[in-house]
């Protein structure tokens, strides 16, 4: 299957959200071959959780032609904004089966606060929903697990991280999709892929990182994560990795 792994939108009518990118982003997904699955959006879809972004959020997404399906950021709760979150998307997490693909949605958000965190009451749902599927495992929140090169000073990473990590390798999780910090990104560790989706929309860019969404094909246990510039319209292969012979290609650090 394939699936589009998008982040950080940051819908407003200010100067944060580019309605430009967003069309154009929203134009290449709606356009490529093979068609994507789905859509997962991994936070951050509005900048300050009220109303009328929430609004202008929900009409802008009825322009994919691909199911949605998404978790909060820590911009997405500001403000009660968590409330309204569930209130249009129908909640805060999501759990999805898919032939043999199993999708975990979790929020790892706190009102009002940077920081993320996924608690331990949501450990037992982690093991319960992905412990024992088959198949290829997958989950994903808004805030990163291992820090993200190219990101400035690392910050906001979970705060119980190192327990969230130890549960998703123990239940031997093939991908974790978040966002937080606008740079593309995907490593390995252990038989996990760390893959993190650069902003989509935001005019918060980092460097020479421009905005951009990643490609997620998967055959069987092997999985390709692509990373697509919106405004280059250029796609660039991030990792390849077949869980099966634990082949592993990395174009970050390819020897």
């Amino acid at each position: 299957m394939r699936m589009v792994h998008i982040s950080d939108l940051h819908i407003n009518s200010g100067s944060e959200f580019n309605i430009e990118t967003f069309d154009a982003g929203m134009k290449a997904i709606n356009a490529l071959e093979p068609a994507p699955e789905l859509v997962f959006v991994s936070g951050d879809l509005v900048w300050e959780g009220v109303l009328t972004e929430y609004e202008m959020a929900q009409e802008l997404l009825q322009g994919f032609e691909i199911p949605v399906v998404l978790v909060p950021g820590n911009h997405d709760s500001r403000h009660i904004g968590y409330k309204l979150f569930a209130e249009f998307f129908g909640g805060l997490e999501f759990y999805k089966e898919m032939k043999e693909i199993s999708l975990l949605g979790l929020d790892s958000s706190e009102p009002d606060l940077d920081e993320g965190h996924i608690g331990r009451s949501k450990y037992k749902k982690i093991e319960d929903d992905l412990g024992q599927s088959k198949g290829l495992k997958i989950i994903g929140f808004h805030h990163h697990l291992v820090p993200v090169p190219n990101a400035g000073r690392d910050r906001n990473i979970l705060n119980d991280g190192g327990g969230v990590l130890d549960l998703l390798l123990s239940c031997n999780v093939s991908m974790v999709l978040m966002g937080h910090r606008h740079v593309p990104y995907a490593v390995r560790v252990h038989n996990t892929l760390m893959i993190n989706a650069g902003t989509f929309s935001s005019s918060r860019t980092r460097a020479h990182f421009g905005n951009s969404f990643n490609i997620i094909d998967i055959e069987g246990q092997a999985i390709m994560i692509t990373s697509y510039e919106i405004e280059e319209d250029k796609q660039t292969l991030m990792v390849k990795f077949d869980r099966d012979n634990n082949v592993y290609m990395n174009r970050y650090y390819s020897l």
